[in-house]
Parts: structure tokens; C-alpha cells; sequence
């Protein structure tokens, strides 16, 4: 709560009347125009105190008043306005007053500056309008000038609409540097802690860009838009003159406002035209306007009456705020607005003096609302009366100040919070800047105070009072009947901050804490050395003083002497906490061992941690309200020292779900305010303060109930001992109430209500609210209060042992119960069934007993709270874990339905019937009978409970059934009324409830057995038709009888009267749809009856299912022909005789595939296949799969292998390879699949199989395909033959490889490298017979290898190189390994190269007499034969042995092309293979 302290300016002239005010947007200035008689017009700037800055200076104009006065958005540069046309600029740089010369010669109606300052427009009463630019010095240059020739009266400049405007979900951050910058709201976010280093951080961003365009507003009604550039363009006219001009803060939007009291609403154009939205007219008691803006697009406006209206312009929502309450009176009316986007707070003026104020606080909908009234979200504050009527208000600079005009006189209205006091059962609370309430607890007396001065600061004991602000200081002494205050001293005295302690005063002045006797004399001096910084907060307990400086230094002082002493040294708190800023609260305990300290981070944000300075062993721990746990548990989440003592895992358990539970309720939170018990050293309370803070969107007024949403404050009670560290003992939620923590002294908390200024005030400021565990104790003496302390202390770190021994001596039943109370709390069942058992309590205790099956551990203490009646408690906890069933029974128990039924709705469907019908039963004992119907039907037991409820009242009853579509009831009421022989009445109700079988049954019973037909031909009801004809068959209407059995499908019945009655034809055609037992029935009459009929029995056998029996009467009646239908149907069951039969007949009518499959039927495989071989039937894929037998059976392969045989012969090899597949027979698989010739299946089968003689047959067989051409067949051959071992087949084929590389590319030196790999292979087999194949294929290598060298040395030394090929020639067996051919062409080749073509054609010669046969152009390059040819004369075209050959095939031509081709390929480095096949 905040009181708002005035201060009168003071006026160097006391006989003027103040004309005008204005805030100095950032610097706390405020300019005040002011008129008088004697001397004029003057204007005067104040600071935010009210004095009179002597800095500026401005002479007061003896023969003009001020008409406008206007400041720098960010200089300190003010422009005044005359009456007389003149301007005046008084700049902060030069603190001097200029004239500025320009046009005006009339009063001068407009002053305003741009946004950002960059822009100055003045205009007058004649229209004569100036534009201004603004350099940086202050300085004004005309940019352009108008003559309107009309008045001109309103300027509003157009904003920036492309940028968001709307903030997002303020997060902590953004929050801390809002408070650095000096943002109040930021601020009181958090607390009222202002930052004394904000300064040093300070750091403004810097401002948008300047929007200079703007609209002029003229009394004549015409509206001006003029450009950056200072064009000027009519673009409205309205019906009236303007008074007002507002823009939208993020729409094109312009609002108008005129003296005829109508707000239109235009859209602006990029260039500045204007459309209309819409136009309403206003009405009030007065045409005198006020118009503000109170948030983003929402519009304050009042027309002098004692309200005003907020009209949102975005939604078209508008409500009416009031003024209500004690502190206004009915003739009071609203005069002036003003809003503080900062504070959200919109102030109102009164005709009476009265500030009143409004504050934009949404709350969350409560469970009864939908929709949000926004009317609710402004709460109405405590006004502030000054005298006179006030004129104008205006909220001003970043401190928000409020200066209020009431024309004699000017105030000057700064925000303080209200201050409070406890302190040994004495509360001191501040109601208004000078009005007191003292409340005495332990006499229960109250006391008002009207203090002598306006009161900053407060503090009390128990019989005096301290009272301050920053010139004085008085104290007030309590009388000992505590009737009244009296004042014992008063003195002048500069305190920041003061306590006051037996008899002594320490209060914070000049950088020091002095120590003052209660008459103000100054008997000690606590010094603080410059390395530590100026004291900034104090607090006392019991005999200890604790201090805080601006350096973060804390010093404990011991005032049990008749001097204050040192008791610890200081302790440095930047040394031990990460990233401190700032001290904002310090507070000790009464022993002075422990300080706590709340403190902000280097951001100036408030640190979330609570620090708890051990002074005895100088360490500081801390409590993070964060995360909700201690440091121990905060650090590395295992269990903290404070854990159970015990061993056991359920304790164990017990205290780390605890813990969760309470981390969960206190985390996401910050300390607002710490206290220490005044006795107890080890009691801290916290006032916590939820972390989430969320945007506050007034235009949202939909919201979804949150039903579990945290609260917003919070109070948390802690145990801080040296061996457990910091336990949470209790926390419980601020409610709305109250406002904040006053004290701490057990039993009980002082919490500080909530006002309400609508209401008037009762006396009760102070509310005692009783600690949780000592309700029932609030009057019991110390040695019960210190036990029920420690009960607590031990209970809370889980030594239940020294729990009980603490509480021994207590025999009180209220202390038990409040026990098992707090056992609620800390869901500790075994110390509950102890409670339960001292306070007697054998119902609680029985039904806790029973709740221990539950297996959720929040359902059995649920039970337990539900016995202690704590209703609410027990229904958060069956809603925290998921027990929704019993969270609706206990709504049931408990009477509240509608919260049965919703929980039953949304949560507990399964048991939504039942609770319907539980509701209904309770509605019935009650009497509404109407209600209890309804439900009943929701419960869907509405057929039998209405009628039994309603049976006392037929008419009712009947009225009710009347009106029912209900099937089931209406039939009820036909049975009622056939029982008490209506029958025309109940044959319409069973028609009505569409009972066909009733209906006949009645009709029947009268007799009228026609009408009975006919609703059974209509209907064809089965059971309506049976009942008919069992009538008819009574009266021997034997064929109307045997139609209705029919209809009811009782074929039984209607053959038994066909039998009887001799009615065959009909008989056969009831049996064949009939059921089977009905049809052997019917074949047994036709078989044995006098006129045998065996085709009918045949038939019905067969359609019955007894094959056999049909089998054996078709052969015995010669029905040749119906026995293969038969047969179609037999299956494995069948008996293996007659499926023997039954083939015999299809293979001696030549029907073999029919017999075949008749006989897989059977499972007789072996006659089947011999079958299929015998007639050769076709063994198709469908065939193969049915003699497949699961791989469980014996003769499976053995059958597959047939089948595979079958297959085989039929020359169906790819059946065959699968048959054989599955029998396991891989190499006869292969065989077929080699017989198939499917390469691709061939290479994939030998990949699958890996087995040695498939790898080798998979090779042979690509071997016989033209792996000459396909790389990725020899690729296969190769990898088959080795993967198979078979390294001599290897060689070989390496071998064959090589031979292709002579004899079709000549190329060696890939035959070489064939022929090396086939050595290789060969030298490591161990096959039999590799090694005497090894001399020749050595000698095949040997001889290609010394070929190649021999062809190298041409390059060096050719005559050796030919002597060296005249003796390969000569070996006889050169021919295994190269072709004499290739040597001679060798030879010829060198020879024609050197041009010595003579020896080229002896050699050409050599080769013909060795080789006659030969062709020379197969092996001699044919440009080489041609350059022969050109240079002897010889023609070698053609020509074999001198005689002119025949044309050569066109194969032999390509070969010979491709020869050439691959000769004049260079050679390739790595091995590979003509025609693109490759061994690696």
C-alpha cells in the first residue's frame, strides 16, 4: 500500500494564480506558469521537493501571461509561449533565456515538441503556424511557416505503427533493467527496495526513430495534416470546433474530439488523409472534456461528472469507474485526468480537493466467472485531499511525481510506501502521512495518533515510539494503561534509517549510525571505514544490532551494554556470494548468531536466494526460493544433511517426497521480507513472492480458469540450525487480505490488512493470525511454547524420536489434534495414528487404518486430513494425485453436487452414472421429485427407479410415461395395465413401446387371431411368430402353423408338422434351410420311409456335414454323379476310407488332378505323387505348396524331394530348386537351377548357400558363358572359385584368361598378370595334381615375362633385342607359351620403324616359311605392312604365302579393327582385361 506525501511549491509569488504545469519528461523539473496583477506573467521551474531552482531563471513579463510551456523530451531546454506572440527557449547548456524571433504577433495556443526532440512546432490564435528543427545544441532554425488564418487550438503528432507495441511477458531481466533505469512499476514488482548503485549501471537506449509529421486541430473545426517536410493539407472538416486530438499509440488511428461533445474515430492514410471508423456523442453535465489515454488503445473520458468512462477502442468495450467509498461525497465531480503508463495508475482531479487514483490490477477469474470484468481490474486507492479544487494533474520524469494544480495553489504529490511496526505486541501501522494506529496486544487497546509531522520512517518498542522523516525525528512514549501517546522529544535529525532499543536510538545519518538518548543526544558514534561504504540498513533483535553498508559489509553489534559494542567482525558478502550487487535487507536473530540476508545481483536484480550468515563459524549458506531447497539440495539434488536421522528407506522416502512436495509449493519464487522470531533464534519467516511475472493485457477479458494456479505470495516458515542447515517447517499462501508480514512473535504472525477505500475503516489494521502448530496454544506459557517449537523443529528434520520426547509432558487433546493436523501437512502417517491415538480418536484411526491400501501416499493422508476435518486440504490432495473417484466421493459425502457432478464430468467419467444416481436418491429424500427424474435418467435407471418412486402417484406416473419415449417404460405400463384387464389401453402402449410379441399375445388371449397374423406378417417378429403358430397348430391350422414356424425360423417345429401331415415337398425345402440336426432328421425320414426318396436323403446328408453317410447311400442309389460334389467338400477330418473311395472313383473317370488333390486332402502324400509321376499330372506352384507339410514332420523332406523330382521331370526347374531348397537339398537345387540357366538366381543361390561344391558348380556354369565381355561373371568365377578353395580350377581358368589376352588382344602384359595370379593360386593349392601342373604354367610365365622384358630393351638397345627373339624362335615349345606370330611381328615392326625395310621383309618372309598358314596383317600393324609395301613394291593386302586370298569374313575384319584399336590404346598401369572384363 502506498500513501502520496504533499508538498506546497514554493512560489516566489504568494498573490498569483498558477496557470499551467509541466513535467520535464526524465529530469525532475516542473515548470509552473503563473499570473499576477502586480507583475504579470511569470514562469518558475521547481524541483521534485518543491523548491525553487535558482539555476533558472526566467523575468516575468509585466504585460503578457504565459499561454504555453512545453520541455525537451530529453534536454533541458523549455520553450515558453506568450500571450503577446513572443517565444522564449531557456537551454540548460548556456542557463540563459532567448527570444526567438518569428511570426507570431497572437497568443501563442500551441508549443510542442516531437518525440524524440527534434522538432518544435509553435502556432497562435490567428493560424500563423511555425515548424522548428532542433539541432543538438538547442538551437531552433525554421524548417517552414504557415498562415492558416484560422485559430488554432490542438497539435498531436503522428507515431510509428510498423514497430510492435505490444511487450511481451515481462521476464526478471527486463524487469531488473527496468528498475535500473529508474522504472517504479519495475520496482514495485519486487518490492519497495530501491537500488542505491542503480546509477553506476545506468544505461538508456537510445530513441527511435522521430516521426515529424502531425495534425493541427483549429476552433473553426478543420483539421490540418502537415508533413515531415512541412507541406500543410486540409483534411477534415468537423461539425464543430476541435477540442481534443489523440493518436492511437500503435494504429493509424486518429481521435477527435469536438466542442459539440462527439469522439470521432478516423484511419490515417500513409499521407495523412482521414477516413471515418465511426463518431459518438458524448454527453455529460458540462461541455468541459477531459481525455487521456489509460493504456494501449484504451481511452479515459469525463464530462464533469463524478465518473469516468474507459472506452477501448480495439474491442468497442467500455465500463465506468466511480467515486465510492467514506472519503467522497456526492457532489463531488471529476475536473482533470491524468495516467501513468509506468505505474498503470489513472489520477483523477476533483472539484472537492480530492486525488483519487485507480490502479490497473487484473485478477484471476474465480470459479463462478467466465468472463472478466475489466471494471474489476482497477482498484480504487485512498485519496489524498489538499485544498481548493484542483484544476490540473499531471504525473511527471521517471519518479513519477504527481503535480496537482488547484490555481492559488501548486503540490507537489510523492509516492512512499506505508510504513508499519511490531514489536512486543505492539503495532504501529501508518494510515495517511500524518495519521497513526497504535494497537497494543497484550491489554488489546487501540490507539490513533496524529503525528506532528509527515511521517517517512517508523519504529517502536514496547513503550515508546519513533517517528521520522528527513528534517526531524519524535518520540512518543506509551503510557503504562496504554490509553495514550505522549510526546517525550522531538529534534531535528537527517535519518535515513532508525530503531530504537532500550532506551537508545540508532539512526543512520551522514554515513554513520549514531546512537541518540530518547532526547536526541548523541552519545556514540559507530564509524564505518571508506572501504566499506556508508550503512544503509540496520535492524535490531533482542540485545543484537545488525548493519549493511553500500559496500556489503555486515556488522553485528552487542547492545547489552551501556555501550554498543562490536560482536563479530564484518563480513565482506562479495567475497562469499556470486555475482553481488547490493544489500537490500539484513536481519539478525535475538541470540545474534545468525544474520539473514536478502541481497540484489550485480543486474540489481533480486538474487532468489535467501543467505544466512553463521556467525559463530563465519560461513554463510543460503535457501533458494527458486528452486525451492537449500544449498545442500540445490547443489547436486542429493539428500541434504536436514534429511531423516533415521535409517530407515521409508523415512528416507517419506522425507525426500516431503521435500519435493514443499519445493514444488515454495520454488519459483523471491524474498520480499525475512523475519526472525524475537525468542526463538532458530525461527526465520519469509514473505515470498511468486518469480512469474506475466503481461497485463487489459484487452483480454476471456480467460480460462486455472484452478491450480500458484499463489501469488506466499509466507514461508524456516528452522536454521548449524548440524540440519535450513528446513522448510511451514508455508501457507498471503491471501488478497493481507498485504504483507509485520512480525514474528510465537504463537502467531502480524499481518498487515488490506484496505479498502470503498469501505470504511474498522479499527482492525493488524490481524494476529496464530502459527499452524499452536492453534488451541495461543494463550499457553513458555515451557509449552519451547516444546511445541522443538515438536516442530525435530518433526521437520525427521527425528521423530526427540519429537515425542518433547511432547511427553503435554496431555492436552488440542495439542494432539493440532499434531495430526500438521502430520497433514508433512504426511507423516505414523505420527498421525499416534495423534489419532492420544486424542482418542477411533473412527479417525479405523478409517486411516483402511486408507493405508490406497496406494497413492496423498490419497492415504487425504483420509487422514478428511477425518481432522480439513475438507479443502484433503480435496487439493486427492486432486494432486489423480484420485479423482474418491475426490468425487468426498464432494458426495460432503453435499456439494455440483462439484460431484463437474468433477464426475470432466475427471471421473467411469463413475458419472452413479454419482447422477446417487444425486437422484438424495434429491427423492428431499422431495423434488422433478430433479430426481432427471438424474435418474442421466443415471440410465430411470426404468426402474421412476416407476417405483412415482407408483404411489399414478397420474404422475402415467403422465410421466405419457410423455416418455422410453421403450422399456412404456411396456412396464402396458404389463400394469393388461394385470388390471385394460387391454384396449395396454394393446396401445405395447404398440406404442413396438412389443410385437405382446401385441399378439393379447390378440391371441381375445381371440382374434386375424389381427394377431397380421401384425406378424407385418412385422415378421420371430418371437411374435412363434407364439402364433404354436396358437394355430392348437386349433390344427396345420399350413397357417407351418408359414409362422417358418417366419420364426422354428424349422423344427414346422418339419415335425410336415412329417406328420406327409408334407415332403414342403418337408425338403423347410430342411435345406433349416439347421443340421434338422436336416438328418429330414434325410432320415426320406431314407426310411415307405417311399424311399435317396436322392433327397443324399442331398441332405451332404448339406447336414455327414460325408460318409452321403457317400455310401450315392453309391448304394447308383448317384454316381453326386459323389464328386461330395467329395469337394471332404477335408483333412474326413475318414482316410472314404477319401480312398472317393479317388478311386475320379481316377478310374480319368479325373487324376481331382484325385490327387483328394488324396493331399487325406494326407496321403506318397499315393499323390506317385500318381502325379504315374499320369503325369502337371505339379502347378498351388499344388507344390499343399504337399509342404510343417517343419515338425517327419517325412517332410523326403515328400519335398519328391515333389522336387516331379517338378524336375516336368522340366519346371525353378520349382524343383525350391522344393529341393526346402528339403534341404542344396546341391540338387543347384543342379536344377544350373538346368534353368537363370544366371542371376545361380550367382545369388551359391552367395546364400556357401558351401564348396555349389561355389564350384555356380562357376562351371558361368565359366560356359561369354565371360570374355561381362566383367561381373568373371568378377563371380573368381570369387566362386576361391571362396570354394579350389585354387586349381582357379589356375586354370587364369590360365584360359591369359590364352584370351594373346590370342585376341596380343596383349602380355595383362596375359602376364593372369597368368602370375594363376601361379599363385596354384602354388598354394594342395589339390592332388597341382604341382605337376605348376613346371608348365611356370614355363608359360617365364616365357610372357621375358617376351615383355625382351620388348622393353627395343627401346634401348634393339639388335639385342632381335638376337634375343631369334632364340626364343628356336625353342621347339615356344608356341605353348607365346605365338610365333607375335615374335615375328616384333621384329618386323623394329625393322620398319628404322627404315630398314629390307631386313623388315626377310623377317616377313621368315615368318611366312614358318608359318604358312599365318595371315601377316593378323599380327603386324597394318600402316607397318603399308610402309613395307610403299617402300619395296610388294603388295601384302590379301595375301598368304604369295597367292591373293579370298575376302575375309566380316568377323575376321572387326577383329583385325579391333586389334588396331587396341593397340593404339596406351597401356593401362593396374591389371585389367580387354573388353571392359577386369580381374580386380
Amino acid at each position: 500500500m502506498s500513501l502520496y506525501f504533499d508538498c506546497i511549491v514554493d512560489s516566489p509569488h504568494t498573490s498569483a494564480i498558477n496557470t499551467q504545469l509541466a513535467w520535464h519528461p526524465q529530469a525532475t523539473c516542473l515548470a509552473v506558469a503563473a499570473y499576477s496583477e502586480d507583475k504579470g506573467g511569470a514562469v518558475n521551474v521547481y524541483t521534485g521537493e518543491g523548491k525553487l531552482c535558482n539555476e533558472v531563471e526566467i523575468p516575468p513579463h509585466p504585460t503578457a501571461q504565459v499561454t504555453s510551456v512545453t520541455w525537451h523530451p530529453t534536454k533541458r531546454i523549455l520553450a515558453v509561449g506568450w500571450e503577446s506572440g513572443e517565444l522564449f527557449l531557456w537551454n540548460d547548456h548556456e542557463h540563459e533565456l532567448h527570444e526567438i524571433q518569428s511570426l507570431h504577433r497572437a497568443p501563442i495556443s500551441i508549443l510542442q515538441f516531437s518525440s524524440a526532440g527534434t522538432r518544435l512546432v509553435s502556432a497562435d490564435a490567428s493560424g500563423a503556424t511555425v515548424g522548428w528543427r532542433v539541432d543538438t545544441s538547442g538551437n531552433l532554425q525554421t524548417v517552414f511557416t504557415h498562415e492558416l488564418k484560422d485559430p488554432l487550438v490542438q497539435v498531436v503528432y503522428r507515431v510509428h505503427t510498423n514497430t510492435d507495441k505490444n511487450i511481451p511477458t515481462l521476464d526478471i531481466n527486463g524487469l531488473a533493467r527496468a528498475a535500473v533505469s529508474g522504472d517504479e512499476r519495475a520496482l514495485d514488482i519486487f518490492s519497495s527496495w530501491r537500488p542505491r548503485t542503480g546509477h553506476k549501471r545506468l544505461n538508456l537506449a537510445a530513441a527511435g526513430k522521430d516521426n515529424l509529421n502531425f495534425f493541427l486541430g483549429s476552433s473553426t473545426g478543420v483539421l490540418y495534416h502537415v508533413s515531415e517536410s512541412g507541406s500543410c493539407v486540409e483534411v477534415l472538416q468537423a461539425d464543430g470546433g476541435i477540442k481534443r486530438l489523440l493518436h492511437h499509440q500503435s494504429r493509424s488511428l486518429l481521435v477527435v474530439i469536438t466542442e459539440g461533445m462527439v469522439l470521432g474515430q478516423f484511419s490515417v492514410a500513409t499521407d495523412g488523409s482521414v477516413t471515418e471508423v465511426n463518431k459518438v456523442k458524448l454527453s455529460g453535465r458540462t461541455t468541459d472534456i477531459q481525455v487521456t489515454w489509460a493504456g494501449a488503445g484504451l481511452l479515459a473520458v469525463s464530462t464533469g461528472d463524478s465518473s469516468v468512462r474507459l472506452w477501448n477502442l480495439d474491442t468497442g468495450d467500455n465500463y465506468v469507474l466511480g467515486l465510492r467509498g467514506p472519503s467522497y461525497r456526492d457532489q463531488e465531480y471529476v475536473m482533470c485526468l491524468t495516467y501513468s503508463s509506468n505505474k498503470e495508475i489513472l489520477c483523477a482531479g476533483t472539484s472537492l480537493g480530492s486525488v483519487a487514483m485507480w490502479k490497473y490490477e487484473p485478477s484471476p477469474l474465480k470459479e463462478e466467472e467466465y468472463i472478466r470484468d475489466p471494471e474489476k481490474d482497477w482498484k480504487l486507492q485512498n485519496p489524498t485531499i489538499i485544498s481548493g479544487a484542483i484544476k490540473q494533474v499531471s504525473w511527471g520524469t521517471t519518479q513519477n511525481l504527481l503535480a496537482v494544480n488547484t490555481v492559488r495553489d501548486v503540490y507537489i504529490l510523492n509516492e512512499q510506501h506505508m510504513v508499519a511496526s511490531y514489536k512486543d505486541q505492539v503495532s504501529v501501522v501508518q494510515m495517511s502521512p500524518t495519521q497513526l494506529s497504535v494497537d497494543i496486544f497484550s491489554g488489546g487497546s487501540h490507539l490513533e495518533l496524529k503525528a506532528e509531522i509527515q511521517v517517512r520512517g517508523l519504529h517502536n518498542s514496547m513503550d515508546h515510539l519513533l517517528l521520522w522523516n528527513m528534517k526531524k525525528m519524535v518520540v512518543y512514549e506509551i503510557t503504562s494503561d496504554a490509553t495514550h501517546l505522549r510526546v517525550i522529544a522531538s529534534f531535528p535529525c537527517e535519518a535515513e534509517s532508525a530503531v530504537i532499543q532500550d532506551g537508545s536510538i540508532y539512526a543512520i545519518e551522514q554515513g554513520n549510525v549514531q546512537v541518540r538518548s530518547l532526547q536526541g543526544t548523541v552519545k556514540q558514534t559507530l564509524n564505518f571505514p571508506e572501504s566499506e561504504g556508508q550503512p544503509i540498513a540496520l535492524d535490531v533483535c533482542g540485545n543484537f544490532l545488525v548493519t549493511a553498508t553500500l559496500q556489503g559489509v555486515v556488522r553485528l553489534w552487542d547492545l547489552s551494554r551501556r555501550e554498543a559494542k562490536a560482536h563479530t567482525q564484518g563480513k565482506q558478502l562479495g567475497d562469499a556470494i556470486k555475482d553481488f550487487g547490493e544489500i537490500i535487507s539484513a536481519r539478525c536473530n535475538s541470540t545474534g548468531t545468525r544474520v539473514s540476508l536478502a541481497v540484489a545481483q550485480t543486474s540489481l536484480m533480486p538474487d532468489p536466494k535467501l543467505y544466512i550468515w553463521d556467525a559463530e563459524n563465519d560461513a554463510i549458506t543460503f535457501f533458494n526460493f527458486a528452486s525451492g531447497c537449500s544449498e545442500d539440495d540445490d547443489v547436486d539434488g542429493s539428500a541434504p544433511p536436514n534429511s531423516a536421522e533415521s535409517s530407515s528407506s521409508k523415512d528416507r522416502d517419506l522425507n525426500h517426497r516431503a521435500k519435493k512436495e514443499t519445493a514444488r509449493e515454495v520454488g519459483g519464487r523471491f524474498v520480499m521480507t525475512h523475519m526472525w522470531d524475537a525468542e526463538d533464534p532458530r525461527l526465520l519467516v519469509c514473505e515470498a513472492k511468486s518469480l512469474h511475472v506475466t503481461k497485463k493485457n487489459r484487452d483480454h477479458y476471456l480467460s480460462s480458469n486455472n484452478k491450480e494456479e500458484r499463489p501469488w505470495v506466499m509466507l514461508v516458515c524456516l528452522f536454521v540450525s548449524p548440524d540440519h542447515g535450513i528446513i522448510v517447517q511451514d508455508s501457507f499462501p498471503l491471501t488478497p487480505s493481507f498485504t504483507r508480514l509485520l512480525g514474528v512473535q510465537v504463537p502467531s504472525l502480524y499481518l498487515l490488512n488490506a484496505h479498502d477505500p470503498e469501505k470504511k475503516v474498522d479499527g482492525k489494521i493488524v490481524t494476529q493470525k496464530v502459527m499452524r502448530d499452536f492453534v488451541g496454544l495461543e494463550n499457553c506459557d513458555k515451557p509449552t511454547k519451547d516444546a511445541m517449537l522443538n515438536f516442530s523443529f525435530y518433526l521437520s528434520i525427521g527425528n521423530m524420536d526427540d519429537a515425542f520426547k518433547a511432547i511427553k509432558a503435554i496431555k492436552s487433546e488440542t495439542v494432539w489434534e493440532n499434531m495430526a493436523k500438521m502430520c497433514v501437512k508433512t504426511k507423516r502417517l505414523d505420527v498421525a495414528t499416534l495423534c489419532l491415538g492420544h486424542m482418542g480418536h477411533a473412527r479417525g484411526a479405523r478409517a486411516l487404518r483402511y486408507a493405508m491400501k490406497e496406494p497413492q501416499l496423498d490419497a492415504r493422508v487425504a483420509m487422514l486430513a478428511l477425518q481432522l476435518g480439513m475438507l479443502n486440504e484433503a480435496e487439493r490432495l486427492y486432486q494432486a494425485c489423480g484420485r479423482n473417484d474418491l475426490l468425487n466421493r468426498l464432494h458426495q459425502d460432503g453435499g456439494v453436487w455440483s462439484r460431484a457432478l463437474e468433477t464426475a464430468e470432466s475427471e471421473d467419467r467411469i463413475h458419472l452414472r452413479s454419482t447422477h444416481y446417487n444425486y437422484a436418491k438424495h434429491l427423492e429424500s428431499k422431495g423434488d421429485m422433478t430433479g430426481a427424474i432427471s438424474h435418474y435418467e442421466k443415471s440410465d435407471t430411470h426404468r426402474f427407479e421412476v416407476p417405483r418412486m412415482l407408483f404411489d402417484d399414478l397420474p404422475t406416473l402415467e403422465d410421466y410415461i405419457m410423455h416418455t419415449k422410453d421403450k422399456s417404460l412404456r411396456r412396464w405400463w402396458a404389463q400394469y395395465l393388461e394385470s388390471t384387464g385394460e387391454m384396449e389401453t395396454a394393446l396401445q402402449f405395447y404398440e406404442a413401446a413396438h412389443d410385437h410379441l405382446s401385441l399378439v399375445r393379447v390378440y391371441c388371449y381375445c381371440n382374434n387371431l386375424q389381427k394377431a397374423a397380421d401384425i406378424a406378417n407385418e412385422t415378421g417378429d420371430r418371437a411374435a411368430c412363434y407364439h402364433l403358430a404354436r396358437q394355430y397348430e392348437n386349433v390344427a391350422q396345420v399350413k397357417e402353423a407351418i408359414h409362422f414356424f417358418t417366419r420364426a425360423q422354428a424349422y423344427g417345429n414346422a418339419i415335425r408338422i410336415c412329417k406328420e401331415n406327409g408334407f415332403e415337398d414342403q418337408l425338403l425345402n423347410l430342411a435345406l434351410v433349416a439347421g443340421p440336426q434338422e436336416q438328418l432328421d429330414a434325410a432320415r425320414y426320406f431314407s426310411s420311409s415307405e417311399r424311399r426318396q435317396l436322392p433327397k436323403a443324399v442331398m441332405l446328408y451332404h448339406k447336414a456335414g455327414l460325408l460318409s453317410k452321403a457317400v455310401d447311400l450315392a453309391f448304394k442309389s447308383g448317384q454316381i454323379s453326386a459323389v464328386g460334389q461330395i467329395a469337394g467338400d471332404l477335408d483333412e477330418t474326413a475318414d482316410p476310407a472314404l477319401i480312398q473311395r472317393c479317388s478311386q472313383y475320379f481316377i478310374s473317370n480319368g479325373q487324376y488332378d481331382r484325385a490327387v488333390s483328394l488324396l493331399i486332402t487325406g494326407k496321403q502324400y506318397f499315393d499323390a505323387l506317385d500318381l502325379c509321376v504315374e499320369h503325369n499330372v502337371w505339379v502347378t506352384e498351388e499344388l507344390a505348396e499343399r504337399f509342404t507339410l510343417p517343419k515338425d514332420e517327419g517325412a517332410r523332406n523326403q515328400i519335398l524331394e519328391k515333389v522336387a523330382e516331379c517338378a524336375y521331370a516336368q522340366e519346371n526347374y525353378k520349382l524343383a530348386t525350391k522344393k529341393f531348397t526346402q528339403a534341404g537339398n542344396k546341391v540338387k537345387a543347384m543342379k536344377c537351377l544350373l538346368k534353368s540357366g537363370d544366371t542371376e538366381r545361380i550367382v545369388y543361390f551359391a552367395n546364400v548357400c556357401r558351401q564348396q561344391e555349389i561355389y564350384i558348380m555356380a562357376a562351371n556354369y558361368l565359366q560356359s558363358l561369354d565371360w570374355r565381355k561381362e566383367p561381373d561373371i568373371m568378377r563371380n568365377i573368381i570369387q566362386f572359385y576361391s571362396r570354394a578353395k579350389a585354387l586349381g580350377l582357379l589356375a586354370g581358368f587364369y590360365d584360359a584368361c591369359a590364352q584370351v589376352e594373346i590370342d585376341e588382344f596380343q596383349n602380355y602384359e595383362k596375359a602376364l598378370g593372369a597368368l602370375t595370379e594363376g601361379y599363385k593360386a596354384l602354388a598354394s593349392s594342395n589339390e592332388v595334381g597341382a604341382q605337376e601342373k605348376l613346371p608348365a604354367l611356370q614355363y608359360k610365365l617365364e616365357k610372357v615375362k621375358q617376351f615383355i622384358s625382351i620388348k622393353r630393351m627395343f627401346d634401348t638397345n634393339g639388335e639385342t633385342a632381335v638376337q634375343e627373339l631369334q632364340e626364343l624362335l628356336t625353342d621347339t615349345n615356344i608356341e605353348v607359351a607365346l605365338r610365333q606370330g607375335d615374335i615375328y611381328a616384333v621384329m618386323i615392326e623394329y625393322y620398319a620403324a628404322n627404315n630398314n625395310f629390307k631386313s623388315a621383309v626377310a623377317a616377313l618372309q621368315q615368318m611366312k616359311n614358318k608359318l604358312p598358314k599365318a595371315n601377316p596383317s593378323y599380327y603386324v600393324d597394318g600402316q607397318t605392312l603399308q610402309a613395307i609395301a610403299q617402300a619395296t613394291g610388294m603388295n601384302f593386302s590379301g595375301v598368304e604365302n604369295g597367292v591373293q586370298e579370298d575376302e575375309g569374313s566380316e568377323e575376321e575384319e572387326e577383329e583385325v579393327v579391333e586389334e588396331e584399336e587396341e593397340e593404339e590404346r596406351p597401356h593401362q598401369q593396374q591389371f585389367t582385361l580387354n573388353g571392359s572384363a577386369k580381374f580386380f
